[in-house]
């Protein structure tokens, strides 16, 4: 059987730099509308949306609200319910005709220290009911796609140089099958594709001789962390197409522009002006 399936991560609702749907309430009665960054963002998820409504199988993998941490200073309203709300409000167009939608959990700082966000969200949403726990939301999942396995999972450690971003995915894909092959031997699930996210940058490779590998982009622009820790880095907006045609599985990125650069130039008059 043919399936078409989303990978979907990191829209951090409730972030001044997260996805948002346009003007949404917010607690207290009153209401926030997206800024500029926001609403460009809001355009690149409206078309994402009209692909992943042809997708049967939906993973949204971890991150999809920022949280309320006290130490966070770029948060819309006080509350994960309004977070959990708004992301609702954007997400459930998009997975109105999925057959089946799974929830992955993210990190503690935006899914909560026992990951309540994402279960709470993962409930609302219908998702998959995680056989092992009860539970609408998991750490990892093990995906038969109808002979080859999928792997997911949220976390995946970062870095700040480019050329090296596949070191760790390729690195724990290895470990992930010498580990399912010594604890299991013939009985470890055929795992050809492992997923991540976290980074917010699409990563994609191989591991001899058949399995493959890729970190999700995200829907987040710079925070005030990322300009902190990697200044020189930008984000990648979009999400992942994997198709499965009963032979060979494909990864499609989705991936949007940025939006042009604010550059300021002082003009021969020496005022300052943007370009």
């Amino acid at each position: 059987m043919k399936h078409k399936l989303a990978f979907v991560s990191d829209t951090h609702c409730g972030s001044i730099v997260g996805l948002w749907p346009g003007r949404h309430a917010i607690e207290g009665g009153g209401i926030y509308e997206a800024n500029k960054a926001q609403q460009w963002m809001g355009k690149c998820w409206a078309h994402a949306a009209r692909e992943i409504r042809k997708c049967d199988t939906v993973v949204l993998e971890g991150d999809m609200i920022q949280g309320t941490n006290a130490r966070d200073g770029q948060l819309i309203g006080s509350t994960t319910q309004t977070q959990v709300d708004a992301a609702l409000t954007l997400l459930k167009p998009a997975l109105e005709k999925a057959e089946r939608v799974y929830c992955i959990r993210g990190t503690e700082w935006h899914d909560g220290k026992a990951a309540e966000h994402c279960e709470q969200l993962a409930q609302r949403l219908n998702a998959v009911v995680d056989q092992e726990t009860g539970q609408y939301s998991r750490w990892e999942m093990y995906l038969d796609v109808g002979g080859p396995v999928i792997h997911s999972s949220h976390h995946i450690g970062v870095s700040s140089v480019p050329s090296n971003e596949l070191t760790i995915p390729l690195r724990d894909t290895m470990i992930l099958l010498s580990e399912l092959s010594r604890f299991f031997g013939g009985l470890a699930p055929n795992v050809r594709l492992v997923t991540r996210s976290h980074r917010h940058r699409f990563a994609h490779g191989y591991v001899a001789p058949d399995t493959q590998v890729f970190v999700t982009p995200g829907w987040q622009l710079k925070t005030a962390f990322a300009f902190k820790k990697g200044a020189s880095l930008l984000p990648q907006i979009g999400w992942v197409l994997v198709e499965w045609d009963g032979r060979d599985l494909t990864v499609k990125p989705r991936l949007y522009p940025l939006p042009a650069l604010a550059v300021e130039r002082i003009d021969a008059d020496n005022n300052t002006v943007e370009v």
